[in-house]
């Protein structure tokens, strides 16, 4: 008999495995694996799609994406004792700065890519030779076609010992067209990773696989507030029916009935109790009553994930006029900087193929940031033309004006130490006004 029963249930795990209409069990993690999420201990499947519906997470991916797009970008060339020349001519530049391809501004690519690399850990783009109709037709240097995390299909090593990799088409539909999928060779695809990678090394961990717990609290916590206030903020309640039902479809169109009375846009209306039916709502608890905290407490919890101030979230609960400077300094250092870092890295690594000896490299101007602090942006140059180390024409670059034709406009010389005679005053003719010195009589100088 135990025999029996054992084949039997072999064979019911077969007949389930094969037959694609058999019920399944969805504590099973393969379960949600097939559907491109995961369970969770909350109870709540987790993917890209319900995680971005989060406003946390929405506020740090236009957070994210606002802050890099605003950050101008271009080519340097390295000279001598640390010296940088700006290359604004230069392909990549082109590429990155200023056309990308035929449909995309410079924003959109860097604000897509930013994302990319934050949540799903992997961006793409399709590495477009001169002469290819995606290419920008203004700049004959090429092009990069962005391409969706959630097209990726299959990432495999070669015989070759190169990496392929194959994208689905697009979701959009083209009337009359046959899609197919497309594989890219490792040097015709720009591959930026990020933080944790998966055991391979291949690909990123998206971080809604690796943080799935935090998203599925959160989510949880969302969706029970939703349904808590289509409830009209009530958690249910019994309803006492003196007589019998004839059967169990009789008693559920009457609990529907009941519901559909008080839900929605019934749910303020008056309700007539009829056959001596009595109702007795159920109070509402503590905890729910914490419902906001809650969800705040789980919102903070996703900033954490990308160490994201609250404050620029709007969540000013704990923000003071100080710490909120503090934090938007820890925004560009812990949150922003390593983002720009992965970016530059990649770009010098797969796209300024003109970089043998190491003399080129690409990198994100974070002075960008200040644009719209003007008094702060003020007092930052004022400290560099007093420290010698900006111009007046430095200066006004930075600020998009045209440079003065004066000779005085490229000079690094602090204004204040000029004489009335407009000479830069030297190191000994400032010792004489500190001291006295003495003339060819012998005696000391007097102006």
């Amino acid at each position: 008999m135990g025999i029996l029963s054992g084949l039997g249930s072999a064979f019911r795990a077969v007949a389930n495995a094969v037959d694609p209409g058999a019920p399944r069990d969805m504590s099973d993690p393969k379960y949600w694996a097939d559907f491109g999420g995961r369970m969770s201990l909350a109870g709540v499947e987790v993917n890209d799609s319900n995680a971005s519906q989060l406003g946390a997470v929405q506020a740090v991916r236009h957070g994210l994406t606002s802050a890099m797009k605003s950050l101008p970008a271009s080519v340097y060339r390295r000279g001598a004792n640390g010296a940088r020349q700006a290359l604004p001519d230069h392909p990549v530049t082109r590429l990155i700065a200023g056309r990308p391809n035929d449909r995309q501004t410079p924003a959109e690519l860097i604000g897509e890519l930013a994302w990319n690399v934050s949540f799903y850990r992997n961006s793409y783009c399709a590495i477009l030779p001169p002469g290819d109709p995606r290419a920008s037709e203004f700049y004959a240097v090429g092009g990069l076609d962005w391409l969706h995390p959630r097209r990726l299909a299959l990432v495999e090593r070669g015989l070759d010992g190169r990496l392929y990799y194959t994208f689905n088409p697009p979701a959009t539909i083209v009337q009359g067209a046959q899609l197919k999928q497309t594989t890219y060779r490792e040097d015709e695809l720009w591959h930026i990773r990020s933080n944790p990678l998966r055991e391979d090394g291949l690909l990123g961990e998206p971080i809604f696989h690796s943080a799935r717990n935090v998203f599925a609290r959160a989510i949880a916590v969302h969706e029970y507030g939703d349904i808590w206030f289509a409830n009209n903020g009530q958690s249910g309640g019994t309803i006492e029916h003196p007589g019998t039902f004839k059967d169990k479809a009789d008693r559920q169109e009457f609990l529907e009935n009941w519901r559909a009375a008080g839900t929605g846009r019934n749910r303020h209306k008056d309700r007539l109790l009829t056959h001596g039916v009595k109702y007795n709502p159920i109070k509402v608890t503590n905890s729910e009553a914490q419902l906001l905290e809650t969800e705040d407490a789980a919102d903070t919890a996703v900033f954490g994930l990308w160490s994201y101030p609250p404050h620029r979230a709007s969540r000013l609960k704990r923000a003071t006029n100080n710490n909120i400077e503090q934090q938007s300094l820890e925004f560009v250092v812990g949150c922003l900087a390593p983002l720009a870092i992965e970016i530059e890295q990649a770009i010098e690594r797969d796209l300024l193929l003109d970089n043998e000896n190491g003399a080129l490299f690409f990198e994100f101007n974070f002075a960008g940031l200040l644009r719209g602090d003007l008094l702060n942006r003020y007092r930052a140059y004022l400290i560099g033309r007093q420290g010698e180390w900006l111009s007046a024409n430095d200066i006004l670059r930075w600020e998009n004006m045209s440079p003065r034709t004066d000779p005085g406009g490229d000079e690094y010389k602090n204004p204040l130490t000029k004489d009335s005679a407009g000479g830069a005053r030297g190191d000994d003719e400032a010792g004489d006004q500190s001291g006295s010195s003495p003339n060819e009589d012998g005696n000391d100088d007097q102006d």
